[in-house]
């Protein structure tokens, strides 16, 4: 159990306090020793007043540190939900903005949450557990009681901060800096939302915001091709490959501008983020190129990469669908006459022996805990079970960037197309949340991926709580429903 934030201050006046009380009671003993008369009717006085000072302080020092107020928890005496209980009402709180309305109630709930899962990481009592999320609830209940009357203030300039809130803004600690001291301008000119905007300053503040939310769909869209252009020229790709280095550069900052004009409108952007997402993959391929084999000429290495996706790879060991592979390249050579079927049997033939070795692959790198692998179609599908997103965040653990580079790896060897991830949640807490949540962490997915040098495109897309698998009434099946899934398509 830790002091209350207030009680700091409290505690270190009282130490000032208690050090001046010592400094004059030693000093009227002094002076007694020195002349026995001074020990009379005003020095009596003097201890009575310092005496009487110190009560006061202890009676406030007791008021101010005491144990703040605790909410009844629903979930009972089980730590886990009780903290996923906590959990949802602060994202609650998050998504009505009341981390801006009530930010000192909203903080110090938010300060209780984290102690009670640190808590319950370290296995403490129970009791600490509980302590610390009952405490954080009435917080969030407090802020949200706080808010609540504020919101007619500031709810024009609200829509600004939930439009930038929406293009993903907690995705980046960057972007989560700037919006909090864009909130801080915010609470100082409403005067902690007691009176209304001016015409000028709500302009200025919705500017921000508006700059803000345009960085945002940049980081979401382009993140991932920027640390590609940027560990090239790293790797001296302005000498090694300047021609590729230079058109991905372009059309990076070709969508940079165009995401600035329409933030809000995909249609607009995302032919050009798609080029972008190529160009800066054909740069991460040729530099692969010359750094294998040192000396070769730029154009030979983009030469190269263009023959090996034309090509790709064929798997080898792959018993039975080998065999029907070659079936079919004999059929093709002796029926020129149906040249056009029998193509496509042989790509037929060829991706079934690419998924199946990707499958037999899967099975020796990846736990079945971990995640589940298989064909649905002309797709591969790997569901990533155990992602372990933290609660209410799109931040990928250690543990889980390994399991997903483990997956990359068999991805590329499939030569892959496309790989589409797409982001689920439980049916706790609101749709909207929950289909912000979800795009966050498919994105979050996505994004590491390509921090992977993956050769395939790759898009996501979140579907909140509407695809669920199991039934949401009980524990497992809510578990099963919280996944990620790869959606592959593979080069005909």
């Amino acid at each position: 159990m830790r002091w209350p934030e207030p009680c700091k201050d409290v505690l270190s006046t009282a130490q000032r306090t208690l050090y001046l009380y010592v400094f004059t009671l030693i000093f009227v003993h002094f002076l007694c020793a020195r002349n026995t008369g001074f020990w009379n009717l005003e020095s009596f006085i003097v201890k009575k007043v310092i005496n009487s000072l110190l009560i006061v302080l202890i009676i406030a020092l007791s008021a101010s540190c005491a144990t703040p107020r605790m909410a009844q928890l629903e979930s009972g005496n089980n730590p886990e939900q009780a903290i996923a209980e906590v959990t949802q009402i602060m994202r609650a709180a998050q998504h009505d903005q009341i981390d801006v309305l009530a930010n000192e109630e909203y903080t110090q709930g938010n300060s209780y949450l984290a102690d009670a899962r640190q808590d319950l990481k370290k296995g403490a009592p129970r009791e600490s557990i509980l302590e610390n999320a009952a405490i954080a609830k009435a917080f969030f209940q407090d802020a949200r009681n706080i808010a609540n009357p504020r919101i007619a203030v500031a709810r024009r300039i609200l829509v600004a901060r939930e439009s930038a809130l929406a293009a993903g803004v907690r995705s980046n600690n960057v972007l989560i800096a700037s919006m909090a001291d864009i909130d801080d301008d915010l609470r100082s000119e409403t005067k902690l939302f007691s009176r209304t905007l001016s015409p000028e300053d709500f302009s200025e503040l919705q500017k921000k915001y508006l700059v803000l939310e345009v960085k945002a769909v940049q980081f979401r869209e382009l993140s991932g091709a920027k640390q590609a252009i940027e560990q090239a020229r790293d790797e001296n790709a302005d000498d090694l490959s300047p021609r590729t280095l230079q058109a991905a550069s372009l059309d990076y900052e070709t969508a940079i501008n165009i995401i600035a004009q329409s933030p809000r409108n995909p249609d607009i952007y995302r032919k050009s983020v798609d080029d972008t997402l190529t160009s800066a993959t054909l740069l991460v391929d040729v530099m692969n190129v010359i750094k294998g084999a040192k000396g070769t000429p730029e154009n030979i290495a983009v030469q190269i990469v263009k023959q090996k996706r034309a090509l790709g790879e064929l798997s080898t060991n792959v018993g039975k669908l080998e065999a029907n592979l070659k079936s079919a390249e004999q059929t093709l050579q002796e029926k020129e006459g149906e040249l056009k079927t029998q193509e496509e049997q042989l790509a037929l033939a060829s991706t079934q022996v690419r998924f199946q070795q990707a499958m037999d692959d899967a099975q020796k790198m990846l736990s079945p805990e971990d995640a589940l692998v298989y064909q649905q179609g002309n797709k591969l599908v790997f569901r990533l079970k155990r992602i372990n997103f933290p609660t209410g965040t799109a931040v990928i653990p250690e543990y889980s960037r390994l399991l997903i580079s483990k997956i990359h790896e068999i991805i590329n060897k499939l030569v892959a197309d496309l790989v589409v991830v797409q982001g689920h949640t439980d049916s706790i807490g609101s749709s909207d949340v929950n289909q912000k949540l979800s795009t966050e962490r498919a994105t979050a997915v996505a994004n590491y991926l390509f921090s992977l040098r993956a050769t395939y495109k790759i898009q996501y897309v979140g579907y909140g709580e509407s695809h669920p698998i199991e039934s949401n009434e009980t524990e497992a099946g809510r578990a099963t429903n919280r996944r990620v899934d790869l959606i592959v398509s593979v080069k005909q």
